[in-house]
């Protein structure tokens, strides 16, 4: 099974970030290839996944190149066509946004699940994400 080592970029951006368990296990799947964002960082990066809910914690590691940056009827046509969302469905998340993001997942790994109060004790002040914060890896 591959590692975060095999997918980490030294010279790329790492985020951390929140999703709901749906998205995440998605992404696991194969079926999510995109992630929608009203606001978020554009330029490619990677990134740990914290999943939200009562078994949440972070289990994925990701990389997303540059960020498709588009109005919403044009967001919701790439999404119909890449990853078979239904438009209204995307139109809707972005109702009254003149523009959006598209971030292309182009690799991940999971992990074992490192749950929030694992994260507490070993980094004081931890709080999920509620968009996303830059993380420097030493």
């Amino acid at each position: 099974m591959p590692t975060i080592k095999d997918y980490y970029l030294p010279k790329r951006p790492t985020l951390l970030f929140s999703l709901h368990p749906e998205p995440t296990q998605a992404i696991i799947n194969g079926t999510k290839i995109l992630e929608y964002r009203r606001r978020f960082f554009a330029r490619p990066f990677q990134a740990f996944v914290y999943t939200t809910g009562a078994n949440g914690g972070i289990q994925l590691f990701l990389r997303c190149d540059q960020g498709l940056q588009l109005v919403p009827e044009q967001l919701a046509l790439v999404g119909a066509l890449l990853q078979h969302d239904a438009p209204t469905t995307t139109a809707a998340y972005f109702e009254g946004a003149k523009v959006g993001l598209a971030l292309p997942i182009t690799a991940f790994t999971t992990l074992p699940n490192i749950p929030l109060a694992q994260l507490r004790r070993q980094f004081k002040n931890f709080v999920t994400p509620r968009s996303y914060v830059f993380l420097e890896l030493v």
